[in-house]
Parts: structure tokens; sequence; C-alpha cells
């Protein structure tokens, strides 16, 4: 038997539940030596149609350079001969940076993971790695919730302030994402909660303590 919705979002990971994005200068942070950070992404290629990982500021050129091997039919790595050109992939759009632990994922792991959404995967140098838009325009935390959702963590509840799209609903993704955002809203109640109670007994013994 399938799995609902609220199943699904109770076993994703809660680590990013109250992590917020923050700006970024992309260029600035690169860097001199342009090591400061890397962003990946999937593209096909136009040729062959296969899909591979490539890295920012890459492609625009043969399949062959920039996937010198590839696996054939029965899974043995091959030269790659192929001619057809591979897209330019710049890196981050967009001026944000969503911190994500990505724990137990590569990067290219990640980046097939949310290949469907306009975010590539972004690792700095120091090891932080997390997600970054490659498209705008518009209010996309949908995507970027559902970037998280992907990876296999709950989307921080500072993103979780979707817009309401008319029709939307009627889409499954759609539902799991309402329902992995809800249990981000109560596993932050539950902290606050905690805190708050935590907090209160603790002016309760200082009083208590003071007279």
């Amino acid at each position: 038997m399938s799995k609902t919705n609220q199943e699904i979002a109770s076993g994703l990971r809660n680590c990013s539940v109250d992590s917020k994005s923050r700006q970024v200068d992309w260029q600035e942070a690169l860097g001199e030596d342009m090591e400061g950070w890397q962003a990946f992404e999937l593209e096909e290629c136009e040729e062959c149609e296969r899909s591979l990982i490539v890295s920012s500021h890459c492609g625009q050129d043969e399949h062959r350079h920039v996937q010198p091997e590839i696996e054939d039919e029965d899974g043995n790595e091959v030269e790659n001969e192929c001619m057809g050109t591979v897209s330019y992939f710049e890196g981050p759009m967009m001026n944000y940076f969503h911190p994500c632990e990505l724990r137990g994922l590569s990067n290219e792991e990640a980046a097939e993971a949310i290949a469907h959404l306009p975010l590539c995967v972004v690792e700095f140098a120091d090891g932080e790695r997390g997600f970054a838009l490659t498209g705008g325009g518009m209010d996309l935390s949908w995507e970027i919730c559902d970037a998280y959702i992907s990876c296999g963590y709950l989307p921080p509840f500072a993103s979780c302030d979707l817009p309401d799209m008319s029709g939307k609903g009627r889409e499954p993704r759609t539902q799991l994402i309402l329902a992995a955002c809800q249990r981000s809203a109560e596993i932050l109640e539950g902290w606050a909660n905690r805190r708050g109670d935590s907090l209160a007994k603790m002016v309760k013994r200082y009083k208590e303590s003071a007279a």
C-alpha cells in the first residue's frame, strides 16, 4: 500500500526546518581564484539526448569534451565520441542561497533529484551546500520547497509562505508539498512551545530563589 503524503512528510529530515536563505553576491563569492563555490545542474546533449551533470561555467562545447567517458548499454565505461553540443551552465541567477545539508547525497545525485526544478546545487569552498535559483521573475516558493523535499528534507518554515495559485491543488505533487510545509510548521511550533515552557520554568525558579 502506498504511503500517504503525511506519512511521506513525516519521514523527511527536519534539519532545515529553521534554516533561512541568505543574500549572496555570487560573483564576489566566487573570488579571484574562481574557486569560492561550484554549482551543479543536469543538462542534456542536444545530439544524443543523454543527460549529464555539468558544473558552473561549463558547457557550450561538444559532449565528448564535457564528458569524455560514458556508459554503454552494458554499463561499461567507453570513450564518448558524440559531437553534439551541451548547453552552457552559468550557475545561480538569483542572489540568494538556500542552505541544506544534503546528507548522504553527492552534488551530482542532488542535482539529478532537482532536475525538474529551476534550481541548482551549490557547494561553497568551506563545504557548505544547498540550493540556488537558476531562474526568477515570480515567487518560486513552491519550487524551493520542492527542492528540499526531492532531496529528503522538510522545507524551511521561512519558505513555506506559498503563493495561492488557482488550480495548482489538482497536482499530486502539490499535495505533498503542502503536507511537508504543514509538517515543518508543526515541528517549529513544537520547538517553540518546548522552549517557552523551559523559559517559564526558569523564570519561576529564579523568582523563587530571589524571594
